[in-house]
Parts: structure tokens; sequence; C-alpha cells
């Protein structure tokens, strides 16, 4: 992988709120509003898989997926600020989509093209993944693109984004338990953001001399042997 060091971090640090990266009172703001959207997107969705479940107990998939997008959002309230992070106007716009494009999500039933009773379980092993990538970061999660510090153990040691692997398996299970157009159209949305959030993250945390040596030892980004 060729990175330029003085193209990452030209993209890293310029942006709509740039000029204002100086002032911490400014910084620290722009972060509690960021999170405070984030919990209010992920109170709508749990109040929607609520309701769902209160009608129909059985839909163990939607309350899986309410559990991994739950997970998600109390990670971002606990993450420590990070070192550098893409404020980019269309970066912040993808990755919003990306991690929050899931409260699009249909929960009618669908067409199941696989019984729930198989979709389930292999759902809540897609789960585990997110679970145990995100204890192997810690702290260090991000819905931005941003380094908070490498993280290169535990999940990570088998491909170098175990959550959001995690979450492409958990979204598939979902959809094959519960198939539309509409559902299939919004992760194929959310799947295409997540491949640039990738990309775009690993170009800023390349810009430190243990990840460029991570990424020589770990080749793939979410499956091995495939991508």
């Amino acid at each position: 992988m060729a990175i330029s060091k003085g193209d990452a971090l030209t993209g890293a640090e310029t942006g709509f709120w740039s000029g204002l990266r100086s002032s911490e009172t400014v910084t620290d703001l722009r972060e509690g509003l960021f999170r405070f959207i984030a919990l209010a997107v992920a109170a709508v969705f749990v109040y929607r898989g609520a309701r769902h479940l209160v009608i129909d107990p059985g839909r163990l998939n939607i309350l899986l997926l309410m559990i991994s997008d739950v997970l998600t959002f109390t990670w971002l309230l606990l993450a420590r600020r990070p070192i550098v992070r893409d404020w980019r106007p269309f970066t912040v716009f993808i990755s919003l989509t990306a991690g929050f494009g899931s409260g699009f999500v249909s929960l009618q039933d669908g067409i199941a093209i696989i019984p729930l009773y198989i979709a389930a379980p292999l759902q809540f092993l897609a789960l585990w993944l997110v679970i145990w990538g995100k204890m192997s970061l810690g702290r260090s999660f991000a819905i931005l693109p941003a380094n908070r510090g490498v993280v290169t153990g535990g999940a990570y040691r088998f491909v170098r984004h175990p959550i959001y692997a995690g979450y492409l398996a958990g979204h598939i299970m979902f959809l094959l338990s519960s198939f539309s157009i509409y559902n299939f159209t919004v992760y194929a949305i959310i799947t295409l953001f997540q491949v640039h959030r990738i990309l775009r993250e690993e170009r800023i945390l390349a810009l430190t001399g243990e990840y460029r040596d991570y990424l020589g030892r770990v080749r793939y980004r979410l499956c091995p042997g495939i991508f």
C-alpha cells in the first residue's frame, strides 16, 4: 500500500471545521454534539425494535440487530478523543450513513430465504464477533475515520476490521431471514459506504509505522482470502 504522508495529513486535517480545530471548546462541543446525535438515533431504533418485539416476541433477528446497534452507540459514547480525525463533510456523511444506516431498515416481516432458526444462531455468532472486536479495540472505537491508537491484538490478529466483518455478517443474516428489496437496497448502500470508511480509516492509521507493519502482517480487511 503506497501512502503519501503529506496527502494523508491534508485529507485528515482539512475540511469544513479545520480552521476551528485549535479551539478546545469548539472541539469538545463538536464531539459532544456528534455523540448526542448517536444516542438519539440509537433511542429511536431501539423504540422501533421494541414495538415489533412486543407484537411478535419470536423475532429474534430484530432483538439481535437491536443489541448490535446499542453496543455500537454505547462504545461510541465511551470512546476516547482521537489523535487525528477526518471531519470533512463528505467523510462525515459517508460515515454517519454507514454507522447509523441500519436505523432505516424496515423491521416488517419479509421473505424468509432461510428459516429464522438457522439465521438467528448465525446472526448471534456475528454479534459475538462484533463484541470480540470491540473488546479488543477498547475505547479506540470510532464512527468517523480516526486514530485513537493502533490495536493489533485480539480479533485484529485475523482481519483488519473484525467489527465491520461482524456487522456485515449480521446484516446478511437479518436480510436472508427477512428479505425485501427495500432492505437489500439499504444494506447495499451501508456496505458500500462502509468500504469507503474502511479505506479512509486505513489511510489515516497508516501514518504510523506501527500500523504499516500491521498491514504487512494482516493482509485481509473483512474476510480472509477474499477482501
